[in-house]
């Protein structure tokens, strides 16, 4: 239904650019024909309004192409009639069909006010810039402490994973598309995402956002043992993540968080009778831990398999509740159990092929996350870009910070 009604409103459009504007293609000797072909058509009007040919490339990226549309109509409005603001406010009212009168009852002149092209330019610049190459993104939690600080801002560039063209445009929501990549996802790589449990907002784009360390990749077994995170078999050694010691001395004991550099920095420095880790013991399942039905805790999880795009999974009533979620909220399938038996979309089966890529993200300070531990899988198509630069703080200044590179 909504692409019917994608290409009702594309046909409408054609048909006011068509009456709108033919005038203007015969005026310059161009064959009434050229207005109906696409893509040629709008090269030959940019060369007949005498703007630069790249302009055309403007015209089809998502978002930005409403602003040229805005460009262009003033333009042509231009070559009719004064540009005055009854004249614009009417050609506003009308979403163009106002050039349609003016191409069939007007005679072609030529005005220009270079104004107010610079300043929508302006506005398609600055618009392309914060959809298509970065974003500029808040820390509004600790939870990536020690890596990252309340209260930072950071230069997200959007082209590393692939840019993602806007899903919801003008209030309508399009099909999911993004660019080719400039690097793959690696291990330990952070990242900004729309969290996948935002179910209040149904666009992808539309949720919010969040920024995790990417632990595990579409493949990877991964298993935590005793806060010791294992993947694939291997111990992963890790210098950024932060838990929770037992600090204790001779008069008195406390507790600190502390990542790897920091607990040999603090055993060099410090008299102590013992130093231990505080870990949930694996007997204990903690609330709100993704999957519901297992007994896991934040030190204590898995081991769990992260889809990559391709696999068959095979369903059973011990990972069904690992794989629900990806099934139904992001693969947009209906799931039933009826007697011991999947039935996927109305056809009864016990496998389900996998459609996207799914990373497990955590955040550096274990202790206080709300991570793929809470919520599950992240889907590649809700990853938004990757962290460059921390650019200052908003509570504190810090020089060593600022604009520094993120590890």
């Amino acid at each position: 239904m909504l692409i019917y009604n994608i290409l009702l409103l594309i046909i409408i459009l054609k048909v006011i650019y068509f009456l709108g504007t033919y005038k203007l293609y015969l005026n310059n000797g161009r064959n009434i024909i050229i207005a109906l072909i696409p893509l040629y058509n709008i090269i030959i009007l940019i060369k007949i309004l005498k703007r630069p040919i790249w302009w055309s490339i403007l015209c089809y990226i998502p978002i930005i192409y409403f602003f040229m549309y805005i460009l262009l109509c003033l333009d042509i409005i231009s070559c009719f009639v004064t540009r005055k603001k009854k004249n614009i406010l009417i050609l506003i009212i009308t979403f163009g069909a106002y050039l349609i009168f003016l191409n069939l009852n007007k005679n072609i002149k030529k005005e220009n006010s270079p104004e107010l092209r610079s300043l929508i330019f302006s506005i398609i610049l600055s618009l392309i810039i914060k959809l298509y190459i970065f974003k500029i993104f808040f820390i509004p939690s600790s939870s990536m402490e020690k890596s990252l600080l309340i209260g930072d801002f950071l230069f997200v560039s959007k082209f590393n994973y692939g840019i993602r063209i806007p899903i919801t445009q003008l209030l309508i929501k399009f099909p999911y598309l993004r660019l080719p990549s400039f690097k793959k996802i690696n291990h330990n790589d952070m990242i900004v995402f729309n969290f996948p449990n935002d179910f209040k907002s149904k666009s992808i784009d539309k949720k919010k956002y969040y920024i995790k360390r990417c632990i595990g990749l579409p493949g990877d077994n991964l298993i935590i043992k005793n806060g010791l995170l294992y993947i694939n078999g291997l111990l992963k050694k890790e210098k950024t993540n932060s838990l929770l010691f037992k600090v204790q001395k001779k008069l008195k004991s406390f507790h600190r968080k502390m990542n790897e550099a920091d607990k040999i920095n603090f055993l060099l420095k410090k008299k102590l009778i013992s130093l231990k880790k505080e870990i949930i013991p694996n007997s204990l399942k903690e609330k709100n831990i993704f999957p519901e039905d297992k007994l896991w805790n934040r030190d204590n999880y898995g081991p769990i398999y992260i889809p990559k795009k391709g696999d068959c999974l095979y369903l059973n009533k011990k990972n069904i509740f690992i794989y629900k979620d990806l099934i139904t909220k992001y693969e947009n399938n209906s799931l039933k159990l009826k007697k011991n038996v999947f039935i996927i979309n109305n056809k009864k089966t016990f496998k389900y092929l996998v459609k996207k890529n799914y990373y497990f993200m955590l955040g550096d300070n274990r202790e206080n996350s709300l991570d793929s531990r809470y919520w599950g899988f992240l889907p590649f198509d809700h990853i938004v870009g990757k962290p460059l630069l921390i650019l200052f703080n908003e509570f504190k200044i810090r020089w060593n910070r600022f604009f520094s590179l993120i590890k």
